[in-house]
């Protein structure tokens, strides 16, 4: 289950953000994840719950895009979009050449969502 080391190495990366940007809270993480990853966003959704229970993370809502497979054929040079890993082929359904994989081998946080800790040395 790959998904564990995939929420452990996300969970570093919020606290990093969580420590350089100030913040006192993270309501919402939005992830774009390629379907040729093989990622289970169930599975994924479990072990970020999991791992952020009894912490300050724990109300962080996990928001997981699937990006499709967008590929071109490096012969005809047409392009093809891919829903699933069912209707995915290495070879253009056209002419039958390679194609090259344009996403869905996408791994990103796109956005971390939170709020700035307050200064409370600034006088009103």
């Amino acid at each position: 289950m790959h998904e564990l080391s995939i929420a452990e190495g996300l969970l570093e990366v919020v606290n990093e953000t969580i420590k350089t940007h100030h913040l006192s809270q993270v309501s919402r993480i939005k992830l774009k994840v390629g379907l040729l990853t093989a990622v289970v966003p169930e599975a994924l959704e479990f072990c970020f719950q999991t791992l952020v229970k009894n912490t300050p993370l724990e109300n962080t809502k996990l928001d997981i895009e699937i990006v499709p497979v967008r590929g071109k054929c490096k012969g005809c040079g047409e392009e093809f979009l891919y829903e699933s890993n069912d209707d995915f082929c290495f070879l253009c359904p056209k002419c039958g050449q390679e194609i090259e994989i344009l996403t869905g081998r996408d791994l990103i946080i796109e956005e971390i969502e939170g709020e700035e800790e307050k200064d409370e040395n600034t006088s009103s």
